[in-house]
């Protein structure tokens, strides 16, 4: 969504000293056994569960891309979104499935990615990589970001230092894998990394790891940025290129192995001098029972990833008339006017739903103010073919997108953020959660950062 907090982002080394006190315990048994725990964490950093090459810091992945495109389009599933805008209905939540809320355990105001793994599931915050058991409670931190926090009431902000994204989990090496970027001081530049944990050795860690545990990566040439998308795969990695509908596929050493450019639209960098860009349009890309399944930004069609060199075309939405939002037009200028476009914001999948989201007009807190962007939430049943939007939500206070409705006194909307396999999810934090829904957490004593977990399952 374009209508978000604002973060601040700042990289820079940071070494994180840990120390524990033990009532009960004498000055030398407490030096004792933190020399124990030192030798040990040294030796698990040393310890190592996967096969992962080693580079030098100047290393350059070979030249020339390996395989020719392919991109079929034949058997594609065309929804026709106007249509959809026309076909307004209510929907409860009981429709989709159970709806739970889940207190985790895990203090931070913000949610993440949920990936899915043998004990659980992990949580990608920008705090650290959290471990949760099959009832989304925590179990762990298995990794802590270099994050400095500050909270004032309702409002919170954090710099971000050395952040361990993008976060994968490898069932074949058993690992954890993700991107991490620290400065090159002597260079005055960045170096981002690929970097892969020992799954075993983060079980047993008596405390969280962080980056200077990171024993084995790979440089990244390039850095990453909010402008393109990046995701691993279990050959290797996808990787966009900033303000563009293309991307490569590569190996894990960075050879390329195929580039894609399905949409053969042009580049849409922003005017040289501007002072302000819009975020314009979000890419979208997923797992899907196994594969990755990709939408570009200011493109209507989403693409399955086959191999590393074959997309195929699994679904497409039709716009008829409207306008549809162009890459070029919206970075060019803050004075072209957006207002009769169709920008498209949200796509997530289950077996049986798609749950799509789109504005008409570009959504900023000032066209939210002025009621100048209409936000539409559609729902596709992939098993009765019908497609329908949600009814607006003309009486709030400050408009939103439209939500599931709930079933019985309980009086908390629902609209999903995310998918884990085929349960849906969207977050709360406990603060939000007193304010606006009181009587979900009455009684409960409870940590104004905890953060408060709705599913449908």
């Amino acid at each position: 969504m374009l209508y978000r907090e604002l973060i601040s982002i700042t990289l820079f080394f940071s070494l994180i000293a840990c120390s524990s006190k033990s009532p009960g315990m004498s000055k030398d048994e407490i030096t004792q056994t933190l020399d124990e725990q030192a030798t040990e964490h040294e030796a698990a950093v040393k310890a190592t569960s996967a096969d992962v090459p080693k580079f030098t810091e100047d290393y350059t992945p070979p030249a020339g891309i390996k395989y020719q495109a392919k991109i079929e389009t034949a058997g594609v599933k065309t929804l026709n979104v106007q249509a959809a805008l026309k076909n307004v209905r209510p929907m409860k939540i009981s429709e989709l499935g159970t709806f739970q809320i889940r207190r985790t355990g895990v203090l931070v105001p913000i949610g993440g990615k949920l990936i899915s793994v043998e004990e659980g599931y992990l949580l990608n915050s920008y705090q650290g990589i959290y471990l949760l058991d099959k009832g989304f409670k925590l179990i762990k931190q298995l990794f802590e970001n270099d994050v400095d926090f500050q909270r004032s009431g309702k409002r919170y902000h954090f710099q971000l230092r050395a952040v361990l994204r993008n976060v994968y989990y490898d069932t074949t090496r058993k690992q954890i894998r993700g991107t991490y970027t620290v400065p090159n001081h002597e260079k005055d530049k960045y170096r981002t990394f690929l970097a892969f944990l020992p799954w075993d050795v983060l079980m047993t860690a008596t405390e969280p790891w962080a980056e200077k545990d990171i024993a084995d990566s790979i440089p990244l040439q390039g850095n990453l940025n909010f402008r393109t998308f990046f995701k691993f795969t279990p050959e290797g990695f996808i990787r966009s290129m900033p303000y563009s509908g293309r991307f490569y596929t590569n190996e894990l050493k960075g050879d390329t192995l195929c580039y894609f450019d399905p949409t053969h639209s042009p580049d849409y960098p922003p005017s040289k001098g501007a002072g302000s860009v819009r975020n314009g349009e979000p890419h979208h890309i997923y797992d899907y029972h196994g594969k990755t399944r990709i939408r570009l930004a200011y493109d209507n069609t989403l693409y399955q990833l086959e191999n590393a060199s074959t997309l195929k075309a699994i679904y497409r939405l039709d716009f008829g008339s409207f306008l549809r939002a162009d890459g070029q037009k919206v970075t060019g200028s803050l004075s072209n006017n957006m207002d009769d476009y169709y920008f498209l914001q949200q796509w997530l999948e289950t077996d049986r739903y798609l749950f799509i989201r789109i504005t008409k007009g570009y959504d900023s807190p000032n066209a939210r103010k002025a009621k100048s962007v209409s936000l539409y939430s559609l729902i596709y049943d992939k098993i009765s073919g019908d497609f329908f939007t949600l009814p607006s939500e003309d009486n709030s206070k400050d408009p939103d997108f439209p939500h599931l409705t709930t079933d019985g006194e309980l009086n908390v909307p629902f609209y999903p953020e995310g998918v884990v396999g085929n349960i849906s999810y969207s977050y709360l934090d406990a603060m939000k959660a007193k304010e606006k829904y009181p009587d979900i957490l009455k009684g409960q004593d409870i940590s104004d950062d905890e953060l408060i977990l709705l599913t449908v399952e």
